[in-house]
């Protein structure tokens, strides 16, 4: 029992306290309606200054805040605290999606299309990308497609339920072992073992790593697997020195590849857009993808020439390309 307790404050606190390197452990964000206009003389508005740096204050102006091009600017979703909320949109309520995003705006597992995506939250994926960010790479939470948590969560050798809004715990946590016995388990779902296909080939692919390090060996041709926080296969595998563009199963998709020497920022979102996400929808990307599976930052139809960023919506209209042919925005 004692073990019980022990680990249940332990999974409490894994969810509802930042990780280390943030200022706020109380609160995932600040509710505050103070502005600028209500500090005085020479003092600014200043975010994480206030209630054990969860909340923005007004200070001098020489009292440090978040890096100036760390803060969220608009059109940007933004929290009360400065930082980017954990979801943002894109585009109009037909082809718009709304992605997951880290407290500095970029990209990370889970989206929704912006017409479905009224109550997503993200809080899965932002939780999970902050434990990574702090070092620990053998996360094993799991993530539903649009950022949520899935109701089973099983990490370090024990499993719980949890809210899938919130990630709260709901049960005292059992040896990953007793799973079975806990309320959310589903055998449809989750089957006899926790981990997902792909979490299990990283696994193994680990322990032949350890193996060959530990006599000296060492194949550059073996395989680098990537899973999403779902469980599923990452957008792109590494085999044989080529980065290829990839489904949920792992299977390649098209031609899209590139030298894993050359796959520094590399996405495949165009390629998943193209055969996954859009004909899901029994839509057609129109953008053209660059051969490593990227959207191609400057595209046009006809006469008309325009900019995208890395999820494929438009961001300038022009007349023609500029010389860096819209580069800025890759």
């Amino acid at each position: 029992m004692v073990v019980l307790v022990y680990w249940f404050a332990v999974v409490l606190s894994y969810f509802v306290q930042e990780t280390h390197g943030q200022q706020c452990e109380i609160a995932q964000v600040c509710v505050t309606d103070i502005t600028d206009e209500e500090c005085f003389g020479n003092q600014v508005l200043k975010p994480d200054t206030h209630i054990f740096g969860c909340c923005p204050s007004c200070q001098p102006p020489g009292v440090p805040g978040p890096e100036e091009d760390q803060l969220c600017k608009p059109p940007a979703n933004c929290s009360p605290d400065g930082r980017y909320a954990p979801v943002q949109c894109k585009g109009d309520l037909f082809t718009g999606r709304c992605f997951c995003s880290d407290k500095y705006g970029n990209r990370i597992f889970g989206q929704m299309w912006r017409s479905e995506a009224s109550e997503m939250t993200c809080a899965c994926s932002r939780r999970r990308n902050e434990i990574e960010a702090s070092g620990r790479s053998a996360v094993t939470l799991h993530c539903t497609p649009s950022g949520d948590y899935e109701t089973l969560q099983c990490d370090e050798g024990m499993c719980w339920c949890v809210q899938p809004k919130t990630g709260q715990p709901t049960v005292q946590p059992v040896l990953q072992q007793d799973m079975k016995h806990l309320p959310c388990y589903s055998s449809a779902i989750v089957g006899e073992q926790y981990l997902r296909k792909c979490e299990s080939v990283v696994q193994a692919f680990n322990i032949i790593y350890q193996e060959q390090s530990e006599h000296g060996t060492n194949f550059l041709g073996n395989p680098i697997t990537f899973c999403d926080y779902d469980g599923s296969y990452g957008p792109y595998q590494i085999k044989n020195g080529i980065a290829y563009c990839t489904d949920r199963q792992g299977e390649i998709l098209g031609s899209w590849q590139t030298p894993s020497s050359e796959m520094a920022g590399m996405n495949c979102n165009c390629a998943r857009d193209s055969m996954m996400y859009f004909p899901e929808r029994g839509m057609t990307v129109t953008e053209v993808c660059l051969p490593n599976g990227n959207y191609r930052p400057n595209q046009n139809v006809g006469d008309v020439y325009y900019c995208v960023d890395t999820d494929g919506y438009p961001i300038e209209l022009l007349n023609q390309w500029p010389t860096d042919l819209c580069a800025s925005y890759a």
